[in-house]
């Protein structure tokens, strides 16, 4: 049994390893398939040691996707930076839509959030979370429009709240189980086959375009798209 962790520097440490285990477990699993008994086997620890780190299963999970959103909101305000002045709507959807489907957890988080995470984590908890989310998309978001002028940076914010709806859709759609996806692969269903990043995609470009109609739109005096 591991022994237990003392020290800023050494918590840290373990911390980062428990959310590495339960990132690993949700590649191969689905969330209610994953308890932390098995978490805490994988990595030596008693049981109890988790609950000193998260409170639930719900808060380990919840801290692990506000990582992963990090992570891909980063790559996202790196490829507009390294644009500088040159970003296209296709350019922006694109690497959005890239960054999304090269992470292989966290869709599937975002798709878990609203149904299952939200309705048993502790009020302030969640509300801890949502504060720091907001403040991302607040970020993001103006650089999304800093990039692609006309669009403001509610504009900014509208595109990654949507785009958010546009991935949790879309997983429903293209994350399956064994069975739907041997139904899936039957002739005559190829209509219904979706690939993720590419509707990602594409549905990312549309909204971006309507954005920034409406924001011309605005500009010119004209009847706003929203």
């Amino acid at each position: 049994m591991a022994k237990r962790a003392t020290g800023e520097l050494e918590k840290g440490t373990r911390r980062n390893e428990i959310l590495s285990r339960a990132e690993e477990l949700f590649r191969e699993k689905d969330y209610d398939a994953i308890r932390m008994s098995d978490l805490a086997d994988g990595l030596g620890l008693a049981k109890g040691t988790l609950y000193l780190y998260f409170s639930s299963k719900e808060a380990l999970f919840f801290a692990l996707l506000g990582e992963r959103l990090d992570s891909v909101f980063g790559q996202l305000r790196g490829s507009l930076a390294a644009a500088a002045g040159r970003a296209t709507i296709d350019g922006v959807a694109g690497s959005a839509a890239a960054a999304m489907a090269a992470d292989p957890v966290l869709p599937r988080l975002l798709a878990a959030m609203h149904p299952v995470l939200e309705k048993k984590l502790p009020f302030e908890e969640a509300l801890a979370f949502k504060r720091e989310l907001a403040a991302s998309l607040a970020r993001a978001g103006a650089e999304v429009a800093s990039a692609l002028p006309p669009l403001g940076p509610e504009d900014g914010r509208t595109f990654l709240l949507y785009f958010y709806a546009q991935v949790v859709g879309l997983v429903s759609l293209t994350d399956l189980s064994p069975f739907v996806r041997k139904l899936a692969a039957q002739p005559g269903l190829e209509p219904l086959r979706l690939d993720f990043e590419a509707a990602l995609r594409d549905s990312a470009r549309a909204l971006l375009a309507g954005l920034v109609e409406g924001a011309g739109a605005r500009g010119r005096g004209g009847t706003a798209w929203l």
